[in-house]
C-alpha cells in the first residue's frame, strides 16, 4: 500500500512538472559557482555586453570593480539603477560606493527601511538575468557563493515586474 502510494505521488509530481514545462520559458542556464569560477568576473563580463539599461536590486554591494563597471556603463548612455538595502547603504564602505555611483550617473535608492531586501539580482537590457547568492561584495569573493546567468527574455521580464514593486 505505501509503495502504490509513493508511485501515485511521483506520477503526480511529474504530470505536474510536465504541465508546467509547456508554460515554461525557453532559456539558457549558465551556473557559475565560487569554488571553480569568479563570479566579480562573470558579473563584470555580462555587465560590459549592456547596451541600454540595468536594473540591480541587491543586498550588499560594495565591490568597487563592479561599481566601476556601472559607472562606465552610465557614461556610456546606459541607463543604470539600483535599489539597496538601506541598512547596508547606510555602512561605511557601501555608503562610499553609493557616493562613486551617483557621481557617475548612476541612480540609486535605499529600499526596506522596515526590513531587508535581501534581493540578489541584476536585469540586463530585459534578457539577462543575474541572481543567485552572490552580494556583490569584496567579501563575497571568499564565500562559497552562486551565481545564474540566465539568458531569457521573458524571466527577465518577471525580475523586472518584482524590481518595480521593491520599495
Amino acid at each position: 500500500m505505501k509503495t502504490a502510494i509513493v508511485v501515485v505521488l511521483l506520477i503526480s509530481m511529474l504530470q505536474g512538472s510536465t504541465a508546467g514545462a509547456a508554460d515554461g520559458f525557453d532559456c539558457r542556464v549558465s551556473p557559475k559557482f565560487s569554488s571553480r569560477d569568479s563570479l566579480a568576473q562573470a558579473v563584470g563580463e555580462s555587465l560590459r555586453q549592456a547596451k541600454q539599461k540595468v536594473i540591480l536590486a541587491l543586498y550588499g554591494f560594495n565591490n568597487n570593480d563592479l561599481a566601476e563597471e556601472l559607472v562606465k556603463l552610465a557614461k556610456k548612455g546606459v541607463v543604470v539603477r539600483v535599489k539597496i538595502d538601506t541598512a547596508k547603504g547606510a555602512e561605511k564602505k557601501t555608503g562610499a560606493l553609493i557616493g562613486l555611483l551617483k557621481s557617475g550617473g548612476v541612480e540609486v535608492q535605499a529600499v526596506a527601511p522596515g526590513g531587508r531586501n535581501h534581493n540578489k539580482f541584476a536585469v540586463i537590457d530585459g534578457t539577462r538575468v543575474l541572481t543567485g547568492s552572490y552580494n556583490w561584495t569584496a567579501k563575497a569573493e571568499s564565500n562559497w557563493e552562486n551565481l545564474l546567468v540566465i539568458d531569457c527574455a521573458e524571466l527577465a521580464k518577471s525580475y523586472e515586474s518584482e524590481w518595480e514593486k521593491v520599495h
